[in-house]
């Protein structure tokens, strides 16, 4: 399954989903959000308009890492990414 992760490289979230991914053999793309101001304003107009980031907006978070699947649908849910690429391990989020 070939997956884009953005998110930053200075997100623990981030840096976790991606290190679980890569241990397994999964190699994301990864695109830094915060890497250009560019691709964080996209980031932040998606994020400030979808449902998907419903919870975090007004919390406090940020929203990473967000993923795109191969067939181009968004998800946040990365434990169950992680379960339809048969890895066994789950990410725990606190703020």
């Amino acid at each position: 399954m070939a997956i884009k992760v953005y998110g930053s490289n200075v997100c623990p979230g981030t840096l976790r989903f991606l290190s679980i991914l890569t241990s397994h053999g999964v190699m994301p793309t990864f695109v830094n959000v915060t890497g250009s101001i560019n691709l964080l304003k996209e980031f932040v107009t998606f994020r400030d308009t979808s449902p998907l980031f419903d919870g975090v907006r007004g919390s406090g978070g940020i929203g990473f890492p967000l993923v795109e699947l191969e067939d181009g649908t968004f998800t946040r849910d990365v434990n169950k990414v992680l379960a339809d690429l048969g890895i066994d391990e789950r990410m725990e989020f606190t703020r």
